[in-house]
């Protein structure tokens, strides 16, 4: 079965991840086809050619289910600062939910750090059950978030 999806790559060094046996089109219209040592045959060249020669950007043809999640993944770096930005606001959001967490816990300690007898019920409650759905709802939340980030078109 042949694919009609393409899938562009704008620089060289995307070509050098490629697998050997992969086969490209350049912007020229020039196909090449990846060999085990890295090099790329291109048809009318009696020798192997670098990455550099091919015009970007260059379409991968037929590819493979993994040489399209590659050439996706590296076709995204572009997007590199945002998704730096969500994995910080993620951090962000579970260290606040921490802070919250050990503020609530340190209302209930007396001077000298320890939990007062008249107290215990309640950190037990704050401990083991109310910390514990947060954190599993947060951890949900989480999930969901890098899921997005990993395949945007998939999620929910």
């Amino acid at each position: 079965m042949t694919s009609t999806t393409t899938y562009r790559i704008g620089h060289p060094v995307v070509l050098d991840e490629l697998p050997a046996g992969t086969e490209i089109r350049d912007a020229d219209g020039d196909t090449g086809t990846k060999v085990q040592d890295g090099a790329w045959k291109v048809i009318g060249f009696p020798v192997a050619l670098d990455p550099d020669w091919f015009r970007f950007p260059v379409e991968v043809v037929n590819p493979t289910p993994e040489t399209a999640m590659l050439v996706a993944d590296f076709a995204g770096l572009h997007q590199l600062p945002d998704l730096m930005a969500e994995l910080r606001s993620v951090v962000a959001d579970i260290r606040t939910l921490r802070t919250s967490q050990e503020d609530q816990l340190d209302e209930l300690r007396d001077e000298n750090g320890d939990v007062p007898r008249g107290n215990l019920r309640r950190w037990d409650e704050l401990r083991y059950d109310i910390h514990v759905e947060q954190d599993s709802d947060k951890l949900t939340a989480v999930l969901r978030r890098l899921e997005q980030l990993v395949d945007p078109e998939g999620s929910e």
